[in-house]
């Protein structure tokens, strides 16, 4: 009877360590029941005994990076730029003005024909008496007259005005407006974390006592 309650409260403590997932070690020659083999040194137990030893996981640490700040891209308007240009321009343009030069005359004197020659016949008597006849040649009568005459006709002339200029100041466009991108790159940063470099364990081991 006694034997059947050993074997009972083997299989029960078989099935104990089954259910927690630990695998029993072989049993040794004759075998070692008792749960006083656990508990404290004994001299009748016939078997080996075993104690579970467990060893913990182990851990490390590493680094690893990791974005902080994504990369960004921002649009940036450059107004458009101006400057003040002074230019020559014209206030009035060129003029010509006629201007009328009169005639010019001058008194001029000139000889002049006042009777052509002529012959005529005279009759007249010597000194003795007798009538004769002779033809007299009359020379040509010339005088002296005064007339105007035209030295230069009259005629158009034109002086001419010059163009006057001036200055003038205009504001105009040096550069247009701009738009321009410009991308900000990201930020990585470092971290640690910890990682499970072996797994923990437990294992049967024997028993000194």
């Amino acid at each position: 009877m006694a034997s059947r309650v050993l074997s009972l409260g083997g299989i029960a403590a078989t099935a104990l360590v089954g259910a927690l997932g630990f695998a029993a070690p072989a049993a040794a020659g004759g075998g070692c029941y008792g749960s006083s083999c656990y508990r404290a040194p004994v001299t009748d137990c016939g078997g080996s005994c075993y104690k579970l030893v467990t060893t913990p996981p182990v851990y490390g640490t590493v680094e690893e990076s990791f974005v902080a700040r994504p990369a960004r891209t921002y649009s940036r308007v450059i107004p458009a730029e101006y400057d003040t240009v002074v230019e020559k321009v014209m206030v009035q343009p060129e003029r010509r003005i006629a201007r009328r030069i009169p005639a010019q005359y001058q008194t001029v004197s000139e000889k002049v024909l006042i009777s052509p020659a002529t012959r005529r016949w005279e009759v007249s008597r010597d000194a003795y008496g007798q009538t004769t006849g002779c033809w007299v040649d009359v020379p040509a009568q010339y005088g002296y007259q005064q007339r105007t005459v035209e030295v230069s006709p009259a005629s158009v002339d034109y002086d001419v005005v010059p163009a006057v200029y001036g200055q003038r100041s205009r504001r105009v466009m040096v550069r247009a407006t701009q738009v321009v991108h410009e991308t900000v790159p990201a930020e990585y940063a470092t971290r640690q974390r910890q990682v499970l470099v072996s797994p923990g364990s437990q294992q049967w081991a024997r028993s000194r006592y």
